[in-house]
């Protein structure tokens, strides 16, 4: 068998993937926030039916780290979150609309500059004031879409908490919009089974137990209680097991 032949469909099949990701690259580094979101609108629906194994392409990492690693992330969150949808029993609308949301939650740290978003030491006060903005740099982001203004609210509200001492605007409880309620705890399970340049990795079953932890304070409890219970023992989570552990 002619694998070489194989490997020319794969990169000809990609090609436009590959191209679509050099033009955002050049966008957010002119900073034209217009043209870059106009290339994601047409990058998110590919990037959810990808496997996850696009993600890890070196040539990928070549081309810009900081959209490689962000877009690895958003793709891990975004199968999370499907997963904890359908196990919610939401509706076949709901259940694409949180994955997209899942994709796109973090698409404001495309905007912050690496060097502070994947600083090794203790950020300055000021830094972590830019890094609390990303949900509204996500917002603002998303407002310029032509397909994706209606997740605007789950991306603002992704980081506030159930008892009220989250970020940006102090929502509490049923006040925080449902779909946000479900990306919090995926987001935050995946950042801590994920090695960053902040921290290393935790186990499952460790940052389970964190988020069980903190049900009722940071997570709605119900949610918390479909994830740990449904979601991360069904089999079907362990689709990153293998590419999930480094370089994440």
């Amino acid at each position: 068998m002619n694998h070489g032949i194989l490997k020319e469909v794969d990169q000809i099949d990609n090609f436009d993937f590959f191209r679509q990701f050099e033009s955002l690259s050049e966008m957010l580094l002119l900073k034209n926030w217009y043209r870059s979101m106009l290339i994601l609108d047409e990058l998110i629906p590919i990037c959810i039916d990808e496997e996850y194994s696009i993600f890890k392409r070196p040539h990928l990492k070549k081309i810009n780290h900081h959209i490689y690693r962000e877009f690895k992330h958003a793709k891990r969150v975004s199968f999370y979150a499907k997963q904890l949808a359908l196990a919610l029993s939401c509706s076949i609308c709901d259940i694409y609309t949180i994955e997209q949301s899942g994709f796109v939650h973090d698409f404001g740290k495309l905007i912050i500059d690496h060097r502070i978003l994947y600083k090794e030491d203790t950020l300055s006060h000021n830094e972590w004031q830019i890094i609390k903005k990303h949900p509204q740099f996500g917002a603002e982001l998303l407002s310029l879409s032509k397909h994706y203004r209606h997740l605007i609210p789950a991306v603002a509200q992704h980081h506030e908490w159930w008892n009220g001492s989250g970020y940006p605007n102090g929502l509490r409880g049923e006040e925080i919009l449902f779909n946000a309620r479900v990306l919090s705890v995926v987001d935050a399970y995946d950042a801590m089974t994920c090695n960053r340049s902040y921290q290393k990795r935790i186990e499952s079953d460790a940052a389970v137990a964190e988020i069980k932890r903190c049900a009722g304070s940071q997570f709605d409890p119900e949610i918390v209680s479909v994830f740990t219970d449904k979601v991360i023992k069904k089999q079907d989570c362990s689709i990153f097991k293998n590419v999930q552990l480094i370089g994440c």
